[in-house]
């Protein structure tokens, strides 16, 4: 496509940024406004005039002041507002462009249509509009029919399919009109943040989508200069393949382009599907005469209807053709994720499918749910909420320790566990099994739905009476677990060390035992005691209540007492069994302050531990010695699990502020010395391939020293701050 030459002064925009709904604070998003703020600056730098833009939004109220001083006059984004602009307001605009953005939630509700939620939008009233409407309406008489020679429209939104249990909750997406389409030749230029079934993400409060489009269209020229999409379309293509290659992100923006040079197309930013390989093609050829055997004798209506059920679960539209053959209905299911399993489960009335084709569907498209399986599963984990999350993936890599996780998002857990867990043949999923696990050991109403679940998938496939077994299985441990609590891996003991009273170093204390979400408090300590009398109190409790080896031990301290070296206090200090803390069990440090600053950073570091290497840490400089410093180097290392120090003593009180600010979960320092020599020992300490076994190789490192008091391993610090076990509540009354 050429650039377009264009006057920018005869553009007319219409932006929608919705962060605040009317349901649960959950629903709210913090991001749309700062988008929509970004695009307005970029169409007037452009020289679009301010009058010649329409604003509407429902702003978080954080955000109020500064879309009030960039648009003073702008309008809710409530329904009424929302038609009354595009109905009645576009009809006598002289321009030759129009630009609509939208930003904000989005659902695939029925019929897999497309619905932009209001901010009527409650919990379980989802009441949005018809997101393909916006494109009916650029091609009726609602804008003049003499002006407007382009429409550009760019949606910001997630396209997710709604979990089971949400989906009837969902209004039908409202179109803005239904006015005959009289100049169906007016070109569109349509950007659409990811494909149908998918989610839009956020990073930094900002849409990832608008965010890499911004940047782009900025790169694409300034004031006056010509635009050409398709390129700014293809630089966006670059940089999310990046993204993706890094692992930093899943998402597929789409184009949808119509007569912009006399052409239609859609475009998927994302790499062409490759060609088949020859035994993948075996595959499909295999899969065509099987369909063609289960369409019977009248294979032409059986092939319709089977298509008018697909069309609900699949996101392209069918072949345009009077008459689907088997061939047809094969490759529209590979186009689609989970398409050959959910073809052939629709199939599957007619007669059994043979283990030997689920075994095709499972290597054409690495995938064994069907389309509404994988759905309701995605709806689930979201429902568990982070944390909830994070305890399934544990339950995961507890049972398959090589597995790899790279996220907590629902729907890249699931993606993940489905690639990874495929079914041997004959044999119950490793997926269901780990379902089973985890509902067994947690329970509650979502625990219930997920048996539900997987028993569902487990009839689909033949293997009810496998998946009842796995389950007695799975509830004998959970039984076990609740009469001996000592049998669960995920094991700890929390220990709050107040700060020091007068001036000595008489603290008090206090100390749980977490195992999963099971608390119980051990002592509580209010009069300050001093650190032999602390060390003699842990030693009676650890030994009655934690594993040698096994159990973790957090020390939860302020940010001055981070150096406090916790790991050499002794147990049976004096007698003939004298060794250091350190050496018996895995033990970390843990500081909870200036955390809530910036959460989400904390969060999403953390998510990275479990699956990066040691060489994904970040090195921090030693010449950084201000929390400035700090702070703008880490900055730039959003996505670093965690941080190296070799900082002089003098600064580590500035160093240690701006990690904990920057939510640095993973934080490792020698105790004595610095710099190059610093460097030299932790580079010997590091050599470990997985960060998530850095507390139990510190352990043996440190258990390496008692003998050798020159081993390095002796002054090895560890700060290891989970967010999602965090201190429990302080106690009210003192343990007897």
């Amino acid at each position: 496509m050429t650039a377009v030459e264009h006057d920018w002064r005869r553009t007319h925009a219409v932006i929608v940024a919705v962060e605040r709904y009317r349901g649960s604070d959950a629903m709210n998003l913090d991001g749309p406004a700062h988008d929509a703020l970004g695009m307005r600056t970029w169409l007037t730098g452009r020289g679009v005039p301010p009058e010649n833009i329409q604003l509407l939004a429902s702003p978080m109220e954080h955000n109020r002041a500064a879309l009030e001083a960039a648009h003073p006059g702008y309008r809710p984004a409530e329904r009424a507002d929302v038609r009354e602009v595009f109905r009645e307001g576009l009809r006598e605009i002289d321009a030759d462009w129009l630009w609509i953005y939208w930003a904000g939630h989005g659902v695939q509700a029925r019929d897999g249509r497309w619905s932009l939620l209001f901010p009527e939008t409650h919990d379980t009233d989802l009441q949005g509009l018809d997101a393909d409407s916006l494109i009916t309406l650029a091609r009726t008489e609602h804008l003049p029919w003499d002006a407007v020679d382009r429409v550009t429209v760019v949606i910001d939104a997630c396209r997710r399919a709604l979990p089971p249990h949400l989906h009837e909750l969902a209004d039908d997406p409202q179109p803005l009109t239904k006015d005959a389409q009289t100049r169906s030749e007016r070109p569109v230029f349509w950007m659409r943040a990811c494909q149908a079934g998918a989610v839009a993400m956020e990073q930094e409060g900002a849409g990832r989508f608008t965010s890499v489009l911004l940047r782009q269209l900025e790169a694409a020229g300034g004031a006056g200069a010509a635009l050409d999409l398709d390129q700014v379309g293809r630089a966006v293509q670059d940089e999310f393949a990046q993204m993706r290659e890094t692992g930093s992100s899943r998402q597929y923006p789409t184009m949808h382009v119509i007569n912009w040079e006399q052409q239609e197309r859609t475009v998927r930013l994302g790499p062409p599907a490759p060609p088949l390989d020859p035994e993948k093609r075996r595959f499909r050829e295999t899969l065509v005469w099987e369909v063609s055997g289960l369409l019977g004798v009248d294979p032409a209506g059986s092939a319709a209807r089977v298509a008018a059920r697909l069309c609900a679960q699949f996101t392209t539209a069918p072949p345009v053709t009077r008459s689907l053959s088997a061939e047809e209905l094969v490759d529209w299911a590979l186009e689609n994720p989970h398409g050959t399993v959910t073809l052939f489960a629709e199939l599957s009335a007619r007669a059994p499918v043979r283990t030997g084709i689920r075994e095709a569907c499972h290597l054409l498209q690495n995938q064994w749910l069907t389309h509404a399986e994988y759905v309701e599963l995605v709806g689930l984990l979201e429902r568990l909420g982070q944390r909830g999350r994070h305890d399934f993936a544990e339950v995961a890599r507890e049972k398959y320790p090589t597995m790899a996780l790279s996220s907590l998002d629902p729907a890249a857990l699931v993606d993940d566990l489905e690639a990874v867990l495929l079914p041997p043949p004959k044999q119950l999923p490793q997926l269901l099994r780990v379902v089973e696990h985890f509902a067994a050991l947690c329970g509650g109403a979502v625990a219930g739905e997920l048996q539900a679940w997987s028993l569902e998938c487990a009839k689909r496939i033949d293997l009810e009476g496998q998946l009842h077994e796995r389950r007695g299985e799975a509830q004998e441990h959970a039984e076990r677990v609740q009469a001996d609590p000592d049998t669960v891996t995920d094991q700890r003991i929390q220990i709050r060390l107040h700060s020091p009273s007068g001036d000595g170093q008489r603290r008090a204390y206090e100390v749980w035992s977490r195992r999963g979400d099971n608390v119980n408090s051990l002592a509580k300590a209010d009069t300050p005691a001093s650190l032999e009398e602390i060390q003699r109190g842990l030693d009676r409790l650890l030994s009655g209540h934690a594993r040698t080896h096994d159990t973790l031990v957090e020390f939860f301290v302020t940010p001055t007492d981070l150096e406090l070296a916790v790991h050499r206090w002794q147990l049976d200090a004096e007698g003939p069994l004298e060794r250091s803390l350190g050496t018996d069990y895995p033990v970390v440090v843990r500081c909870t302050e200036l955390r809530e600053h910036q959460r989400h950073l904390w969060e999403r570091r953390w998510e990275r531990v479990g699956t990066a290497g040691a060489e994904d840490l970040h090195w921090l400089s030693a010449h950084y010695e201000t929390f400035k410093q700090v702070n703008g180097d880490l900055q730039g290392q959003e996505d670093a699990p965690g941080v190296v120090l070799t900082s002089p003593v003098r600064a580590r009180s500035e160093v240690f502020n701006a990690c904990l600010f920057g939510g640095v979960p993973v934080l490792i320092w020698h105790g004595e010395a610095e710099g190059a020599a610093a460097q030299a020992e932790l580079e010997t300490l590091l050599r470990t391939e997985r960060l998530r076994s850095l507390p139990q190789h510190l352990r043996k490192l440190r258990s390496a020293s008692e003998a050798d008091e020159s081993h390095h391993g002796r002054h090895m610090a560890l700060l290891w701050d989970d967010p999602h076990r965090p201190l429990p509540d302080q106690l009210d009354l003192s343990a007897p």
